[in-house]
């Protein structure tokens, strides 16, 4: 077995800045390296190698004797000051974004999932692409080859070319993708979406919830696909669908690369927000901030049932202590554990409890023919239904249906029976 490549962390924090160290090595271990190190300096920006001369030293000395492949700065790193460093440090210099962009790239399995991460590659790149080029030609370095044939106009439009080639395709596939939600919403299926931060045990909980086998992993950002599967909330369908993690300080060209899965999310009828419970009270809140206010950039309007996931690493009493130290944090907050299944019929309830604000309950009247039969089985696979009052003139059907099946309810009956909306 090849051994992981050796990597060595970085971070430079302005006064009082809360660092965020820990998190930078979960990402770097998720991405398959081995973290042998980190260094960390309270100073402002130095403009030619983002941390102080002395720091760059001192780290050189580290690379050297650890046999360090990679530095992984937290910090967004310029490109004279990846150049810079990796003349001193004869080791290539990435930085938090460009290594989550590794993550994706190594996750992406669909053909969506691997345009959406070349989308995002070329947008980091393009405004940097001068200056990338520029620092190429002058000498080789670590993380700089192969861009001294190109002039920086010609690959700046190169890059261009690519951005608005990838965006097409990928307009193609959300118009594809949105008359996929209005079919499903037809056929009487609510669409709930799977957020959270990442790590927060989404899939677990979405393998617990549809008792279907989906890929399951400890690593941060597991899951690039969307996934759906089929729920059943008491005599309701719904589909669950699962997405891309969240995770704090992405930048804007990011989330746009992604927009069409983040559709998923913001179209969603309810938002099923996932929060790691185990996690320590300030941490919670952190995440959950993060994950409202990415969930407001992307435009979701559905209503969100929180549930606070991993409930069996610290125990029920206490997962219900940090319940109600969350008060205001958290809407329609149920205790969970995906793992040992504890909590999920409550969730069940409280996903139904929500959903049901948008459903009405509505009675219909079909004459006895021969097609009456076929017309209430229809009816069985729209909504649920709640009496059925059979009689040698006819049946009557009481459903319960949502407001955007409604109009499939309707035509389903049009010319044969009539549709009463009782509330």
């Amino acid at each position: 077995m090849p051994s992981r490549p050796r990597a060595v962390l970085v971070e430079r924090l302005e006064w009082r800045q809360e660092s965020r160290i820990d998190e930078l090595k979960e990402l770097a271990e998720s991405a398959g390296y081995d973290v042998v190190g980190s260094f960390r300096q309270v100073r402002h920006e130095d403009p030619r190698y983002h941390i102080g001369e002395g720091k760059v030293k001192e780290l050189a000395e580290f690379v050297r004797e650890n046999d360090v492949d990679k530095v992984i700065f937290e910090n967004e790193i310029k490109p004279v000051q990846a150049f810079n460093l990796a003349g001193e440090l004869g080791v290539e210099v990435i930085d938090r974004f460009q290594l989550i962009l590794e993550i994706f790239a190594q996750r992406a399995r669909t053909r969506e999932a691997k345009l959406q991460v070349k989308l995002a590659q070329l947008k980091y790149e393009l405004p940097r692409a001068r200056e990338m080029v520029n620092l190429a030609k002058k000498e080789e370095r670590p993380g700089f080859r192969g861009l001294g044939k190109y002039e920086a106009d010609k690959y700046e439009e190169m890059i261009r070319r690519k951005i608005a080639k990838i965006e097409r395709e990928l307009r193609r596939i959300e118009k594809d993708r949105e008359l996929k939600r209005k079919h499903r919403h037809r056929l009487g299926f609510e669409l709930v979406t799977l957020a959270g931060y990442t790590c927060a045990g989404k899939s677990t909980l979405m393998r617990a919830l549809t008792d279907e086998t989906v890929y399951v992993d400890s690593k941060m950002f597991s899951t690039l696909d969307t996934k759906t599967r089929a729920v059943d909330l008491d005599g309701h369908r719904v589909l669950l669908t699962d997405t891309v993690g969240f995770v704090d300080n992405l930048p804007h060209w990011l989330v746009e690369s992604f927009k069409s899965t983040l559709e998923e999310t913001a179209q969603a009828d309810l938002v099923l927000l996932v929060v790691d419970v185990s996690d320590e009270l300030p941490e919670i809140k952190r995440k959950l901030r993060v994950c409202h206010r990415t969930l407001e950039e992307i435009g979701a309007e559905g209503p969100i049932v929180t549930a606070l996931n991993k409930a069996d690493l610290i125990g029920w009493e206490e997962a219900e202590r940090r319940l109600r130290e969350l008060e205001g944090y958290v809407s329609h907050p149920v205790v969970v554990s995906a793992k040992t299944g504890e909590g999920l019929d409550d969730l069940k309830a409280e996903m139904r409890t929500v959903l049901s604000r948008y459903w009405k309950n509505v009675r219909i009247e079909l004459p006895m023919r021969n097609e009456t039969m076929r017309v209430v089985s229809k009816l069985h696979e729209l909504g649920n239904v709640l009496d059925e009052r059979w009689s040698n003139d006819g049946v009557e059907v009481f459903l319960e249906v949502s407001e955007k099946a409604l109009g499939t309810v309707r035509g389903t009956v049009k010319g044969f029976g009539k549709v009463e909306v009782l509330d």
